[in-house]
């Protein structure tokens, strides 16, 4: 069997702490700095075949906690999201699940956590009901569940009439002067958009509209 020497270590630009690693007869990969120390690796060091594999496998973990918590420093993510990120990096999948179990167990992903967030998010911005946010969060890669559990959580004493009526309120301030049919249609297409239901939408309408002088 060839021996296998190390033929180089060098730093690499714009990452603090990681190298790339050479040897001579292999493609060379990045490796970091406690690794590097964990293993006594050196220039002219001579491996074998299965230590330079546990050497890049260990390598291979700390590069995908790495670029877990470059992508978690920008922004929460839901798990989904960070496996397609972390799949980019052409690493083992069994490592990959490996980090991703790491990191739930320690908190760094949160599913229901993530849901909650972003309902709040959402309804910050105006009501939404609960079928579009569970749409929503079912885009987003979150089990049904959760996202039931995070909806109950987050909307405490909903009422999607109350909240129908408050919107179209403020809706229809845009539309005075605009023919009942006219403004029946506006209004139901910009509430549909959010996912309410017709018979909230209709209690709106009827509320608002056919009872109201501003509609002709």
């Amino acid at each position: 069997m060839a021996e296998l020497i190390i033929t180089g270590l060098e730093p690499v630009k714009r990452k603090k702490g990681w190298f790339e690693l050479y040897v001579k007869g292999k493609p060379p990969f990045y490796i970091d700095e406690e690794t590097i120390y964990k293993n006594s690796l050196k220039a002219e060091a001579v491996l074998s075949d299965s230590r330079l594999k546990q050497i890049k496998e260990q390598a291979d973990r700390a590069w995908l906690k790495y670029r877990a918590f470059q992508i978690l420093s920008r922004r929460t993510v839901p798990e989904r999201e960070l496996r397609r990120k972390l799949s980019a990096e052409r690493k083992s999948p069994a490592l990959r699940d490996e980090v991703l179990a790491w990191l739930k167990e320690y908190g760094y992903i949160d599913d229901f956590k993530y849901a909650c967030s972003y309902i709040r998010s959402q309804i910050s911005g105006g009501g939404k009901s609960r079928l579009y946010l569970k749409k929503k969060l079912y885009e987003k890669g979150i089990r049904g569940d959760v996202s039931e559990l995070a909806l109950d959580a987050e909307l405490v004493n909903y009422n999607e009439d109350a909240i129908v009526l408050e919107l179209s309120r403020k809706k229809l301030k845009s539309f005075k002067g605009e023919k009942a049919l006219k403004a029946k249609q506006k209004l139901s297409a910009f509430l549909r958009s959010r996912g309410f239901g017709w018979d909230s939408i209709n209690k709106a309408i009827y509320t608002l509209i056919n009872n109201s002088p501003d509609f002709t």
